[in-house]
């Protein structure tokens, strides 16, 4: 089978533990671009705080970020989609996280919030590139914004398993409720998701999911690993991730990406 799209995860995935790219990874992804085949990097991550790859790149190439609650086209920095979740449902989740005293994040697109400054959310401050803003009153936010891309809750690993069925549970089929790292729970629109996310960037550039590689480790990334003919989990994956795959790559912090992609894109099974 050739394969038209590689869509990759960032962290746990596509970057090592120390957030960056090897030399390795640097290369599979210049080589993958070079041989026709669209590189499309999904992640819960801002757009602004994808430059490492998009700087590594000299073409246009699709950006889904926000864990698909939008895309962006890296050079030309155009919006592809975007979805927003209701502004109600949004100040719920905001209102629970409150009185359960969590560290909360709010991403209004490019625009990062917080309900306090502590350890937790300043270290999220310092991972996500860009400037943190308080929130004192949420419904505020209407007047700041468009609309609510994310909320995010910062947790121990193990509150994180209890609070995503709980809410999972209260929420129903009103958001998608996903862990994205062990101490982070994530909400985000019905209609958003990486795995629908791709499917549209697949729309865009007429690419069927079978003619895709997606490429994660985590809860996020079960959507989007679905969706694509052949799916690919790290070793470091929750076994969970692992079961939904096709295969499994060698850990983030052994240049799993860079050999799928030599073996599967480029052809060497080296």
């Amino acid at each position: 089978m050739k394969y038209k799209l590689i869509a990759s995860d960032m962290d746990g995935t596509l970057v090592n533990d120390n957030h960056e790219l090897t030399e390795r990874t640097k290369k599979a992804i210049i080589d993958t671009v070079k041989s026709g085949v669209l590189f499309v990097i999904t992640t819960g991550r801002p757009f602004s705080n994808t430059k490492i790859v998009n700087e590594l790149l000299d073409v246009d190439l699709p950006f889904i970020v926000l864990n698909g609650a939008a895309a962006y086209m890296g050079k030309s920095e155009k919006l592809l989609f975007e979805y927003y979740l209701d502004f109600e449902i949004a100040k719920e989740i905001y209102d629970i996280g409150q009185k359960l005293g969590i560290a909360q994040i709010v991403w209004t697109g490019p625009d990062l919030w917080a309900n306090r400054s502590c350890e937790k959310t300043l270290k999220y401050e310092s991972l996500g590139n860009a400037s943190m803003s308080m929130i004192t009153d949420f419904d505020n936010l209407k007047s700041h914004t468009s609309g609510i891309s994310k909320v995010l809750w910062i947790e121990k690993p193990a509150d994180i398993i209890r609070l995503s069925k709980e809410m999972n549970e209260h929420f129903g089929n009103r958001l998608k409720c996903t862990s994205s790292m062990a101490h982070y729970l994530e909400f985000i629109s019905i209609d958003a998701g990486k795995g629908p996310a791709l499917e549209k960037v697949g729309k865009l550039y007429g690419i069927t999911a079978d003619e895709m590689i997606a490429i994660g480790d985590n809860y996020n990334d079960i959507s989007m690993l679905e969706y694509a003919g052949f799916s690919i989990a790290m070793a470091n994956a929750p076994e969970e991730v692992r079961k939904t795959c096709d295969y499994v790559a060698p850990t983030n912090n052994d240049d799993g990406v860079a050999k799928m992609i030599e073996k599967f894109i480029l052809g060497n099974n080296s």
